[in-house]
């Protein structure tokens, strides 16, 4: 995938990218290549809402604080060198104190990199300490994406990764190093690592205050947005059903988000607002019926990205959400919700004309890096695969099935032996199976040609905006 769905050449493709490639029918240029250009061009160091964050700072006398995922440049949720960028703009506009709030991969990236991540980034970090005071750069805690990128409103994580930062509530070390070293001990990787304060003088190094300012550069606002509600709504507990109560409700922060965080989530200043994209096959299938169905994982995927970036229906289609199922880690639960989502689908066969499925698992599980548990998962697939081709055929209707980007296709690091948990650059696969044609001849192509294949198998002309071609 990589250059070809608008991410960076040595970037693996994601689900998000993925997702807005295929509904768009054209390569849809990525947040994250945008951002970097603009980092190279200067632009970003002016942003307007970086601009209005240090106007905070300044009348408020308070401290900046960034919160973000720690990368190694592989994953879609956030890249290294936007995290530098903004060390280097607060240098500029001579921001006295600035806290790093950091958490640690694992999936996007080896499962025990954060180590030397971590301290890559410590190594750049400009601060002094004298008498017992601190000004400059300091890591102030370290949090698993388990917890502080949770997105299925499992809100006790959620509360646990507030709570580090705002009330520096959790484990307690006296270095991020440390931090990191005693989850490994226990047997924690990157991606479960509890919330850990970092502590100097018996005191957490940096709490978000009142009135301090707070960039999130995360770029997917998918695991972004659930953390980001304690932080800017005001009625939060009212709000989110079975959240948490907070102990403490900032006053008079600012919230700036890297990217778009949505509609209704309007008291964040966001720094680069994504363009909606027109001509989508959402769009162009208008006034046909459609239905958009995946589990809780990957239902934004089929909904917000695939219809180019809204968050309502474009064109009266219909969206079913089945819960993923509760569990720590989906290598518990291999088959996920793959067959709940069959029978809704074998359901609704005979009521629509265009039927958009996901299934997550051999994405969810394969992040686990656990083998049994990814074989177990493709199995599953399988046999619903099989059971929606026989209703298809049935139907005399066209069955495509394809991927946003690889990943369970490798769970084994061959040169380390370590379990692989990250997504691939393989190329996918692109089935088509129809009721009358076979062995069509079908083109190499990139999944912005998938929409335009989809809409000519239908007898529908593709939308002006899209730039992909048909496979046949």
């Amino acid at each position: 995938s990589d250059g070809d769905v608008g991410l960076p050449l040595t970037q693996a493709g994601n689900s998000e990218a993925g997702h807005m490639n295929l509904g768009a029918g054209r390569i849809v240029p990525q947040d994250a290549v945008f951002i970097s250009k603009e980092i190279s061009t200067g632009k970003f160091f002016k942003n307007a809402a970086f601009a209005a964050v240090c106007r905070h700072i300044e009348k408020n006398k308070s401290d900046l604080h960034l919160m973000g995922m720690l990368s190694n440049g592989q994953s879609a949720h956030a890249d290294p060198d936007h995290l530098l960028a903004l060390l280097v703009w607060s240098r500029q506009k001579k921001i006295k104190n600035v806290h790093l709030h950091l958490f640690t991969d694992g999936r996007d990236s080896p499962p025990h990199s954060a180590l030397k991540l971590v301290e890559a980034v410590m190594r750049g970090l400009r601060n002094k300490e004298e008498k017992g005071k601190r000004s400059g750069e300091w890591i102030a805690t370290i949090t698993g994406r388990f917890y502080a990128m949770d997105r299925k409103k499992d809100w006790s994580r959620t509360e646990m990764a507030y709570n580090a930062m705002v009330l520096g509530r959790g484990i307690y070390a006296k270095s991020p190093q440390a931090a990191i070293t005693q989850a490994y001990n226990r047997g924690e990787s990157d991606e479960f690592i509890p919330p850990y304060v970092i502590k100097r003088n018996g005191k957490p190094i940096g709490k978000i205050k009142d009135g301090d300012a707070i960039v999130f550069f995360n770029l997917r606002s998918d695991r972004a947005r659930q953390l980001a509600k304690p932080f800017v709504q005001k009625h939060f507990e009212k709000e989110n059903a079975g959240n948490f109560k907070r102990k403490k409700v900032l006053k008079n922060s600012l919230f700036v988000a890297m990217t778009d965080f949505g509609p209704d989530l309007d008291s964040i200043l966001t720094a680069y607002p994504s363009p909606d994209l027109a001509g989508t096959l959402p769009m162009v299938l208008d006034g046909r019926k459609q239905l958009y169905i995946a589990e809780k994982e990957k239902y934004a995927h089929v909904t917000y990205f695939f219809n180019g970036g809204f968050a309502d229906p474009v064109a009266g289609e219909d969206r079913v959400l089945i819960p993923s199922p509760s569990v720590a880690s989906y290598d518990l639960k291999p088959e996920m919700s793959v067959f709940k989502i069959t029978g809704r689908v074998l359901k609704e066969l005979p009521n629509y004309q265009f039927i958009l499925i996901n299934f997550a698992n051999p994405d969810m599980v394969g992040h686990t890096g656990n083998l049994k548990a990814g074989v177990e998962a493709v199995e599953a697939v399988d046999k619903c695969l099989g059971k929606i081709k026989a209703a298809v055929a049935r139907k005399k209707g066209t069955l495509i099935v394809t991927a946003d980007h690889g990943n369970a296709e490798k769970m084994i690091d061959l040169k380390t032996g370590e379990m692989y948990t990250e997504h691939t650059s393989n190329p996918v696969p692109f089935i088509l199976i129809e009721p009358k044609k076979k062995n069509r001849q079908l083109k190499r192509g990139r999944l912005g040609d998938v929409a335009p294949t989809v809409l000519k198998l239908m007898g529908i002309g593709k939308a002006k905006e899209m730039s992909g071609k048909a496979l046949f």
